[in-house]
């Protein structure tokens, strides 16, 4: 293995992402190797194990032939269809007053871990603390090195779904990988995506990928609330395959042309495809675009209501993501949907800037910063 860096794979719920990459210069990465391609192994749940297996195994096959090295460790994204948080309010007394440790740190996650009633079927793999107090009422963002009588706080956990883990693990130990850690992608994104200070408040990250949409609420260095949904971008050019009866070519480059912004009666868009131009009422197209953005709101919306969490009036909606972030005129149709801002956000890199590249780099930030606790 390269000095310094370190393998990752980012699972979205359409494409695989492996990198191997370490830290640059002014908060930078240096990308050793890249590789992403499509997988269809998952609809919410693992649908097809074999695809699976080949999209490990390519991805990690050619990121190590560019690198020439051998991988023997590797940090694994979960993504948030199968993963579930929980808060636990943690306490621990001192028989004195003393400096705060990382060993003391360490047995105050394992304390509040006990005291977790994971669901059957599920694994613990994140701990981490939204707040900390000290001496019972003093705030502070980092414990460590302090000094107290007594450390409160509430401890983020996020469970994964353990039928997924054992197949991976699985996997990476049939292609020679010894040891596996994985790491929640929504936890990494909110590492990635906003800064400590941001993080003082309440974050809402909405997730968009091509089938399925993560519900996010982070704070501090943990996540108050989390929910999935089994729709995406990808839900647009099915419907627009079905309801026009095209091509579902022709349907992927038809949504990259929509405008939500422009009149009804604007015209027309243009597809290209092979020898073929094909022309598509603006009204009909936008239609059936809005349909499955109305869908993501109104699943937005009752998710907020249930997660019980009390937002600012002025609280951002952070959209990201490959699958709606790329609509024209979308973050302001879905602000009016949702009755709350929305600004697209993004890796603040000048090579990977996307909000699809959101979850494999936000993966590579954590394996190479974060503390896996």
């Amino acid at each position: 293995m390269l000095k310094d860096a370190v393998a990752v794979i980012d699972l979205g719920s359409y494409s695989l992402t492996a990198i191997i990459g370490e830290n640059g210069v002014n908060n930078n990465y240096i990308i050793r190797a890249l590789f992403k391609q499509q997988h269809e192994a998952f609809d919410g749940r693992i649908i097809d194990e074999k695809r699976l297996y080949n999209a490990i195994s390519d991805s990690l096959r050619t990121v190590t032939h560019s690198v020439k090295a051998k991988i023997d460790t590797v940090y694994v994204g979960i993504p948030g269809e199968f993963l579930r948080v929980d808060n636990v309010e943690q306490r621990t007394f001192f028989n004195r007053k003393k400096r705060i440790r990382e060993k003391d740190l360490k047995e105050f996650y394992e304390g509040a871990t006990a005291r977790h009633m994971p669901m059957g079927g599920e694994e613990v793999i994140s701990k981490s603390g939204v707040c900390f107090y000290l001496d019972g009422n003093r705030r502070v963002d980092n414990p460590l090195g302090a000094v107290s009588t007594s450390l409160s706080g509430f401890v983020t956990i996020f469970t994964a779904d353990g039928g997924l883990l054992t197949v991976l693990r699985k996997i990476f130990l049939s292609l020679g990988v010894k040891t596996v850690n994985f790491i929640p992608v929504p936890l990494a994104e909110g590492k990635l995506l906003f800064s400590d200070e941001e993080r003082r408040s309440a974050q809402v990250l909405l997730d968009v990928g091509y089938l399925s949409t993560n519900l996010t609420v982070l704070s501090g260095d943990g996540a108050l609330f989390h929910d999935s949904f089994q729709i995406g971008g990808g839900h647009v050019t099915a419907y627009l395959y079905d309801k026009l009866q095209i091509d579902f070519e022709v349907a992927e480059r038809l949504k990259r042309k929509i405008n939500l912004s422009i009149a009804a009666n604007a015209g027309a868009y243009v597809v290209i495809y092979g020898e073929k131009q094909y022309t598509f009422n603006v009204s009909d197209v936008n239609e059936i675009a809005r349909f499955v953005i109305d869908d993501i709101g109104e699943k937005f919306d009752r998710a907020i209501l249930t997660s019980r969490v009390r937002l600012a009036h002025d609280t951002v909606v952070s959209l990201t993501g490959g699958g709606i972030s790329y609509v024209r005129g979308c973050p302001e149709y879905f602000s009016g949907l949702i009755e709350m801002p929305v600004n697209v956000v993004a890796p603040k890199l000048a090579y990977m800037s996307k909000p699809d590249d959101s979850s494999a780099l936000a993966v590579l930030n954590y394996a190479l910063n974060e503390k896996l606790y």
